[in-house]
């Protein structure tokens, strides 16, 4: 009989003041103590993906673009040193383009180590790495016992050794048709593993500020009801402790929220003008070098000089396109692009197959241009304009009979110090430069959007909770 009595006395105690007070109470405290934990685990999602972005996963992704660069300078310095021969001090000297060819290896090899870090658990694209860097130790056999038969053979510039041409076309093969394509492919998926981190951190967010908000709104309305039933019960217009308590609830979930959209919007033009754009131009400045490399080609080897002469134009097309079948049509092309800037050629009217300015440096790079960022891209494209005229002298010397000037022109356009290809470089770094600094001060904005909540949190629910508290004790305190 004992357990029925115990229940209707419980029954009874429900329907007491005290009862739904505290009832009320802890609902109230319930729903304040949930608002902290969705807002912490969703603030901390939302740092992590900060972290991964700007800290992980982005710089990787933006050192994997540098090993195309790297292989590529190395088969354009290999090139130069063939196409110089016995005259070791033509443009900046073979020792230069010696010692640049060992500082690019060493940027293959630490590319390759990021390339490693950031697909790390995706077995084909760690095969990928390792089929890289192995191919990376032939390459070198290839490219060295083509110089040293060179050497050896002390051909004249201009004139490579038969046997060294042999040696020099599979190590120049093996560039192209593996390493090349793997490193570009790596620098994609890079891009793609970026892409699917930001994605799948930015919908985590926004599923976390849903909750947020909801048991923000759930905890305001527990906190008017108590207020309304006190209010009711007892006769009293107003709780103070209970009115600042709801109206703290409303600041800590407007406040979080707030600061979760800052910082996702933060992020994600961090990524896109930033990261994203940082990144295609480094391919531009990668796919320009191995284009540049083509004219040592064209110059030392004159049996696949056609061959070297349209892989040129296939890839001056990919870094800016303009529709042109040749290379003279080609030169005409950009010296319009040069000429109309900040206007891209493009339809207008006059041409409906003009598919406008294209490429890493056409229209893309104009639309992810920041305020103050134009000239910075009129420099880059005055600078390709500029390898283009020297390429077009350098190409007519050759067709004229005329090695040595050809070579001249090469050699000026590849100097490390003074050549036109060097001022180009110098302007899409400083172009490139200006995206990577969009990045880092995006993810600096993200964090500082953060950064205050790591306290604010924690101490505002202990105020919400023991406003509850003191707005409470003293009803119930009516009632001992």
């Amino acid at each position: 009989m004992a357990g029925p009595g115990r229940t209707v006395r419980s029954r009874r105690w429900l329907r007491t003041t005290p009862a739904r007070v505290w009832l009320l109470s802890t609902l109230s405290v319930t729903a304040i103590v949930a608002l902290f934990g969705s807002a912490a685990f969703t603030l901390n999602q939302a740092r992590d993906g900060l972290n991964v972005l700007g800290h992980n996963a982005g710089p990787q992704a933006m050192a994997t673009t540098q090993l195309y660069l790297a292989l590529a300078d190395m088969d354009a310095r290999m090139a130069d040193v063939l196409l110089m021969g016995t005259d070791h001090d033509l443009g900046s000297g073979r020792a230069d383009a010696l010692e640049h060819y060992e500082d690019s290896r060493a940027r293959a090899n630490e590319a390759l180590l990021q390339a490693a870090s950031l697909t790390e658990g995706d077995t084909i694209e760690e095969l990928n790495v390792q089929a890289v860097l192995d191919g990376m130790g032939t390459y070198e056999q290839l490219a060295t016992e083509a110089r040293l038969i060179n050497d050896e053979a002390g051909a004249p510039p201009g004139r490579v050794d038969g046997a060294a041409l042999v040696a020099y076309r599979e190590a120049t093969r093996l560039m192209h048709t593996e390493l090349l394509p793997k490193a570009f492919n790596l620098g994609l998926d890079s891009s793609a593993i970026v892409r699917a981190n930001h994605e799948e951190g930015q919908e985590s967010v926004a599923v976390g500020l849903v909750w947020v908000g909801v048991v923000g709104v759930a905890a305001v309305a527990s906190l008017i009801g108590l207020q309304l039933y006190l209010r009711v019960r007892f006769r009293r217009r107003f709780n103070a402790f209970l009115l600042g308590a709801t109206a703290g609830t409303v600041v800590l979930t407007v406040g979080v929220v707030l600061a979760l959209n800052t910082s996702g919007g933060h992020q994600s033009r961090a990524k896109e003008e930033g990261l994203d754009a940082a990144m295609a131009l480094a391919r531009a400045g990668a796919i320009a070098t191995d284009m540049q490399a083509d004219q040592s080609r064209y110059l030392a080897d004159p049996g696949l000089a056609d061959n070297y002469q349209q892989t040129y134009l296939d890839r001056a097309q990919a870094v800016l396109f303009r529709p042109a079948t040749n290379l003279d049509a080609y030169y005409e092309q950009i010296e319009g692009v040069a000429d109309s800037y900040p206007d891209l050629p493009g339809p207008d009217g006059s041409d409906e197959e003009d598919p406008g300015t294209l490429g890493y440096l056409g229209q893309r790079a104009q639309d992810a241009l920041l305020p103050g960022q134009e000239d910075a891209l009129a420099d880059v494209l005055a600078a390709y304009g500029a390898i283009q005229e020297r390429d077009r002298a350098m190409r007519a010397a050759a067709m004229e009979g005329d090695t040595a000037g050809a070579i001249d022109e090469r050699m000026e356009i590849a100097h490390s110090e003074s050549g036109v290809f060097r001022e180009y470089v110098d302007e899409l770094d400083e172009l490139t430069r200006l995206h990577q600094d969009a990045f880092t001060e995006g993810i600096d904005r993200g964090d500082r959007a953060l950064a205050p909540w790591t306290w604010a949190l924690p101490v505002g629910t202990l105020a919400l909770l023991a406003l509850v508290v003191a707005g409470v004790r003293p009803r119930l305190a009516e009632y001992r």
